[in-house]
């Protein structure tokens, strides 16, 4: 028996049958389920890790009553971070508690932060939700502190949902250990999980924890400065050091194979002079890798060399681009414009970086013939650099927490889901149609499901007929061992 189990919940609880494609349950779990655990340990408690997601994808047609026979403990905690797991997270706190009803069950993360009152006062098997950073909470509850005495807690009384306000957020990240994945028993498998599914030809890559909360505000972003805030509580970003983040590398890679790491947050965001440290002490431990991490700044010729040096295995950039429309990309927060880009792009090729190119139908001001304008401009980049690979999009979910989401009025944006059942209801529908929550002046939700399933069939027939075969394989080596077989058209 554990003392505390942790489990990062599959995105549907129901076994999948002959007749039912198997679909992606997201199996990766976010960083801090590592950082809680470990901390746990450290403080004395035996904790266990279950990945029901990716359990589901080793295992597809069994359900959570196998999955979790002989699951005893004091406390569950189950993660419900992305909005993808809001029905399987409550489903498996259901079972949980019916299963074991002396358990406390309690979920966390950002869309338990933002929706915790809801959370609580709708479903009695929850005895209560972690609001924000959930270290120090969740190590009070398994010390079995009282949580109507706990900061950062919102717990039943009766059929009343309570809290004592926010707790303060540490001023120290490194207080806490991101690497130790000796907590999760089947961290080797983990390594070769991407957000669609496990592949076992992945190279073995973790995310590695660079900062706490962002500096930037991008519209649509839930982890942007407002949208970290308004779930859980920090005002202000906190920055880890360079030689940390560096010794998590370098740990990753010598304990545990990691052969692509990748950062959490793009260090550009902190000035050049973070960067430039950063990659200097990455480079000082001589270590063979790749890595990923999404642009928010474009990087000078000069910074390329600098993270070439840091990680000689190679380089693959997240490039949103969004928008052929350099006024909406400016209004929700992206600073740079399609001709920054287009100075970028023969960089980056040259000097061997490979980029991921993204657009997102739904931005605020986008129109209909912009967003076709973009399809053109995806398939004219691949045809010129074939080291660009344009990630088909699926439908645009707006984080609940996203600044447009908090304040749709300055952003001429209606929201059509408020509350957190109405998500439950959304990530459990296969009709594209019901993953957009939100409509513009320009698009309604129809036209947005529309042209994201234009875009996306646009790409991914282009693809299948074998179009941009260099960009694909290009992609797929840097990510992949072996022969290509076959691209996940959600990317990675």
């Amino acid at each position: 028996m554990a003392d505390i189990v942790l489990i990062h919940p599959p995105v549907d609880t129901v076994p999948l049958s002959t007749s039912k494609s198997q679909t992606s349950e997201y199996p990766l779990m976010p960083m801090g389920i590592f950082s809680m655990a470990d901390y746990l340990e450290r403080n004395g408690f035996e904790v266990r890790v279950i990945n029901l997601a990716l359990e589901r994808l080793l295992n597809p047609h069994v359900g959570l009553r196998q999955l979790l026979a002989g699951l005893e403990a004091d406390v569950v905690g189950v993660s419900l971070h992305w909005f993808v797991h809001s029905y399987g997270a409550v489903e498996v706190a259901r079972f949980v508690k019916s299963a074991l009803p002396d358990t406390k069950v309690v979920l966390g993360g950002f869309t338990a932060s933002f929706f915790a009152r809801e959370i609580v006062e709708r479903y009695g098997f929850v005895d209560a939700v972690v609001v924000g950073e959930g270290e120090e909470t969740l190590l009070e509850i398994a010390s079995d502190a009282p949580l109507e005495r706990l900061k950062g807690v919102v717990y039943r009384a009766g059929k009343k949902a309570l809290w004592n306000g926010y707790r303060e957020p540490v001023r120290d990240l490194d207080r806490y250990r991101f690497t130790n994945l000796k907590v999760f028993d089947k961290w080797s498998l983990y390594l070769r999980c991407s957000p669609s599914g496990y592949v076992p030809t992945r190279r073995p890559s973790f995310w590695v924890a660079v900062a706490r909360s962002c500096p930037m505000n991008c519209a649509y972003c839930g982890g942007s400065r407002e949208g970290y805030m308004a779930a859980m509580g920090r005002g202000e970003p906190i920055l880890r050091m360079p030689e940390r983040v560096a010794d998590d590398v370098e740990k990753l890679a010598s304990e545990y194979g990691v052969r692509v790491v990748k950062l959490s947050h793009d260090p550009l965001i902190w000035g050049g002079k973070f960067y430039s440290r950063l990659m200097g002490e990455i480079a000082k431990r001589d270590l063979d890798l790749r890595a990923y991490w999404d642009l928010t700044f474009l990087p000078s010729e000069e910074q390329v060399r600098e993270a070439l040096r840091a990680f000689e295995g190679g380089l693959c950039w997240g490039l949103s681009v969004e928008t052929v429309s350099d006024e909406v990309r400016a209004k929700v927060g992206r600073p740079y414009t399609l001709e920054d880009i287009e100075r970028f792009l023969p960089v980056a090729e040259r000097m061997g970086v490979l980029l991921d190119g993204y657009f997102l139908v739904g931005l605020p001001g986008d129109t209909r013939e912009e967003v076709e304008k973009g399809i053109e401009y995806a398939l004219k980049t691949m045809k010129r650099y074939k080291n660009v690979y344009f990630v088909p999009p699926f439908p645009y979910t707006m984080d609940p927490n996203a600044p447009m989401a908090l304040r749709p009025k300055d952003y001429g944006v209606k929201v059509l889901c408020g509350s957190f059942e109405c998500y439950r209801r959304s990530v459990k529908s296969e009709k594209w149609v019901d993953w957009v929550v939100h409509e513009t002046a320009q698009l309604s939700r129809r036209e947005i499901a529309e042209l994201t399933e234009k875009f996306y069939k646009t790409l991914a027939e282009a693809y299948r007929r074998g179009e941009f075969a260099d960009n694909v394989a290009l992609r797929y080596s840097f990510e992949h061992e072996g022969s290509l077989v076959k691209l996940p058209l959600g990317g990675g």
